[in-house]
């Protein structure tokens, strides 16, 4: 099929290919079907000839460009990325593919000063196809960086400007609401403050927020700057300014600017969020350290330590991927331990939290070499109990261990970030209720004890119960209290960290009246302390929608819960999304199995099939490990949904999952009864900057946060 000589021409121009390269479209028609059939090397080769003829023209240039970079031929993408600019230094789509290069060989943040110069070269409201494609791949590039103000700022103004039907710029939003840990303020859309009245030069205020909504940031940065220094401390000028500066990938005076923001003259609720943001993103905030070691010692007896480790019960196997360590199987350990504080229970029925073992080392054991003697390597954290993790390894090994050869520090982290994580070797028959009853009961320990008394950067290395009754860091206490709620995982969690609020002396949080609020941009960390009765149906069904896509699961489980306790919706109203995240998000199996109850009835009620709420029972009672109930659901589908669309399959593809069926064999193939799966446990870790995939530190075995080689 001929390319229309009216589609945009691809060297970026503006123009239509007929009135741009129309010389050109037969080649380059041809080019773009090699490109088709996956023959992007004849592809290169046939632009690399007409380049001989034709060395200056964009669209060529441009097209190789793109193939190089594909190919991953980066220093020949380089040198015709400097080409093409050279030819054409007024290029939007130059810089943009400059952009893309420096995204894929430098860093995300490197990219943003040729993205800006692409924009910067656009006349007009037509952006060419590569300059949206350039914002959506440094956008990409910041968010796996980590550099998350300046990936949200890329990312939105991608979604803003692509076609409806581009799915990759919601999906990139999405990927970066959605990681696990990651602080509710960090997910929040952060916009720019309107211009105050009656000012003289709201021309200026004015004309620096039409150039950002365009994306041009740097040049609305020079003009708040020049406010900045004229104004003096003019809240919207001052967030302005830190806000533009951190979509430009400079998060030190961002949250600089933030600081400064939320001491000004602007409502408590603003300054306590602007200051905990401050602190979540500030370069140069780094807490107290904890180190990790790992020390190494002779071994005067290996077949004597080996037996000794076999026998104590507070030695446990713990093997490893062998990838672990790398290819050469000389080098990899004999055997691979947990060091734990005492023996695992035999089960986890009725177990009290004292009785629950600690993992203290973890420990390495290396056979004799021909160039190396045997050895032990330990890590562990050097802590106050590093002494007795090794007189505790010294009383189980005696003397079959000899002298320390070497001490290495392998990390450091956070003291304040370590007084929320734990490493529990919980029984593996420790049931789900129990295990969720022993967790919530070590978290409120971990924030209201540890937590408030590890030191903090942002309180000038004072921990919370130190900086209580300081006035110069009432402000920066609020906000490290704001910070540590959005580690709860539970509505019910709520009466723990007003606890919190009153151990630190800090004021209770006032009960907000959401009436004609922007709920659009209403902050969802507010959303615990929202009367939300004061919002139509309608409203609350918007809440929960803007919830999930924010990855605000606390803050969605308080609006569904409103929303489906109401007696009647509004016509239009639909519950079933607000049931199914009661569902999904609940941490209380319990609580999720009363759920289900009632969105059956509703369903019922409305007329509406039940078999996605089975299906989710049946996923929960898999869990739980409870064979006849599961036995029973699988009757009701059976029974009486088998036939409807798609049930079948997602109930073959549930058991399978679970191991209760093969997975590579006919449907009904079941695997020989229910097996117990382990219950993900709440996330107890704050995300702290550097994160370039926030996740959470578990608090039981399946996922403890060992150290490793």
């Amino acid at each position: 099929m001929a390319i229309d000589p009216y589609a945009p021409c691809p060297c970026g121009s503006g123009k239509k290919l007929k009135f741009c390269c129309a010389d050109l479209a037969g080649d380059i028609e041809k080019v773009q079907q090699m490109i088709s059939g996956k023959q992007p090397h004849a592809a290169l080769k046939h632009i690399e000839q007409l380049l001989e003829k034709h060395p200056t023209r964009s669209s060529l240039l441009d097209l190789r460009l793109s193939l190089e970079l594909g190919l991953h031929e980066f220093d020949a993408a380089r040198q015709t990325c400097e080409a093409y600019l050279a030819a054409h230094p007024k290029s939007a789509s130059a810089f943009a593919q400059a952009a893309v290069l420096a995204s894929v060989t430098e860093s995300g943040t490197e990219s943003i000063a040729p993205m800006q110069n692409a924009l910067e070269q656009i006349d007009g409201d037509e952006m060419p196809l590569r300059v949206l494609e350039a914002i959506g791949a440094v956008g990409q590039a910041l968010l796996m960086e980590g550099e998350l103000v300046a990936a949200r700022g890329h990312l939105l103004m991608y979604a803003a400007i692509a076609p409806e039907e581009n799915n990759r710029a919601i999906e990139l939003l999405l990927r970066m609401n959605l990681q696990a840990g990651l602080p509710l303020l960090m997910r929040e859309y952060l916009l720019l403050e309107e211009c105050p009245d009656d000012v003289k030069w709201s021309d200026r205020f004015i004309e620096a927020l039409r150039l950002s909504g365009r994306g041009l940031w740097r040049r609305a940065e020079a003009i708040f700057s020049e406010l900045r220094e004229e104004v003096g401390q003019e809240p919207a000028v001052v967030y302005n300014l830190a806000l533009v500066r951190g979509w430009l990938g400079q998060p030190g005076s961002f949250a600089a600017g933030l600081h400064e923001y939320a001491k000004l003259d602007i409502p408590i609720d603003k300054a306590v969020e602007a200051e905990a943001l401050a602190q979540l993103v500030d370069p140069d905030l780094e807490d107290p350290t904890l180190e990790t070691v790992k020390i190494t010692y002779a071994v005067n007896d290996l077949e004597a330590l080996t037996e000794k480790f076999v026998s104590d019960k507070r030695i446990e196997d713990h093997a490893l991927d062998p990838k672990e360590f790398g290819e050469d199987e000389v080098t990899r350990p004999r055997g691979t331990y947990l060091l734990l504080d005492q023996p695992t229970p035999s089960t986890g029925v009725d177990l009290e939290r004292s009785g629950i073992p600690s993992v203290e080392a973890f420990l390495c054991l290396f056979g004799k070499r021909t160039d190396r003697e045997a050895r032990l390597e330990i890590t562990t954290d050097r802590g106050e109990r590093c002494e007795q993790t090794l007189a505790l390894l010294t009383e189980i090994v005696g003397d079959s261990l000899g002298e320390k050869i070497e001490e290495e520090v392998v990390a450091e982290k956070s003291i304040s970030n370590e007084s929320l994580s734990w490493r529990w070797r919980l029984p593996n028959d420790t049931p789900p209720d129990h295990r969720r009853k022993l967790l919530a009961e070590q978290r409120r320990e971990a924030i209201l004890d540890h937590w408030t008394n590890a030191p903090r950067a942002a309180l000038g290395d004072k921990s919370p119960q130190e900086a209580v009754g300081d006035a110069d860091l009432h402000l920066a206490l609020m906000a490290s209290a704001l910070i540590i709620e959005q580690a709860a995982v539970d509505p019910a969690e709520q009466p723990l960290f007003a606890e919190l609020r009153e151990r630190l002396q800090l004021p209770v949080p006032e009960v907000l009246d959401p009436t004609g609020v922007e709920l659009e941009h209403f902050p969802l960390v507010r959303i615990p302390r929202t009367d939300l009765s004061k919002l139509s149906d309608v409203e609350v069904a918007g809440l929960v929608d803007r919830a999930v896509l924010m990855g605000a699961n606390v803050a969605t489980l308080i609006v569904a819960n409103e929303l489906v306790s109401r007696p009647q919706l509004a016509d239009g109203v639909d519950a079933m999304p607000a049931y199914r995240q009661l569902v999904r998000l609940e941490p209380d199996h319990q609580k999720a199995f009363e759920w289900i109850a009632r969105a059956r009835e509703w369903s019922k009620k409305n007329e509406k099939s039940v078999a996605e709420w089975v299906l989710m029972e049946m996923e929960l009672t898999i869990e739980r490990g409870e064979g006849e109930r599961l036995q029973t659901l699988l009757n009701e589908i059976r029974d009486n949904h088998i036939s409807e669309p798609g049930v079948a399959d997602a109930t073959y593809k549930l058991l399978a999952s679970a191991g209760l069926v093969d997975p590579n064999g006919p449907a009904g193939s079941a695997a020989p009864g229910p097996q117990t799966a382990a219950t993900p446990p709440p996330s107890s870790g704050l995300w702290t900057p550097g994160d370039t995939a926030p996740a959470a530190e578990s608090e039981s075995e399946e996922k403890t946060a060992i150290w490793t080689p």
